[in-house]
């Protein structure tokens, strides 16, 4: 596209040279204006509102996805989500590995659950979670003060995983 501006006898007013400034000042402008709707969209996204196991960014979010899954019965996430390592410790004292882990739960069958207290501790490429569970229904019989977990989390190639377990009965006193 060229642009001209014409005299009144026909012969160009502003030589063409002159023009390639406006142009570019032009361009520059919509570029800009891009530029900053893609900025404010971009820090509008902030933390992912509903977070999955592809989406979570944090060690919260992953503890709470585990109990999801293990609330919604979602075992292959579950198995996908346990180190190949994993050691837990139920309410009872029992230590329990992987496969026993998972067969535990899968006969407990929660029907409700609820965290609270939840902190997270960052440890190099591990985080340590500490929360309250509170478990209604299944098999389960919770105390009225709820379980004291600590679980601790590894970052790996793909994925965090669950490495460690341990729930104990809040005792009220």
């Amino acid at each position: 596209m060229t642009l001209r501006f014409l005299a009144h006898d026909g012969t160009n007013a502003i030589p063409p040279c002159a023009l390639w400034p406006l142009w570019f000042i032009s361009s520059m402008r919509v570029r800009i204006g891009i530029a900053a709707v893609g900025l404010l969209l971009a820090g509008c996204a902030g933390t992912p509102k509903h977070p999955t196991w592809g989406n979570a960014t944090g060690g919260e979010q992953h503890e709470r996805l585990m109990w999801q899954a293990i609330h919604d019965k979602d075992w292959d996430n579950v198995e996908r989500h346990l180190s190949p390592t994993f050691v837990g410790v139920n309410a009872q004292g029992q230590m329990l590995d992987r496969e026993g882990w998972l067969a535990y739960w899968k006969s407990v069958q929660p029907v409700e659950f609820s965290l609270g207290e939840l902190a997270v501790q960052p440890e190099g490429a591990d985080m340590k979670v500490t929360c309250i569970l509170q478990l209604q229904g299944g098999k389960v019989a919770g105390p009225a003060g709820g379980f004291r977990v600590i679980s601790v989390w590894q970052q790996g190639k793909k994925r965090w995983a669950l490495t460690a377990t341990s729930i104990t009965p809040v005792q009220n006193n």
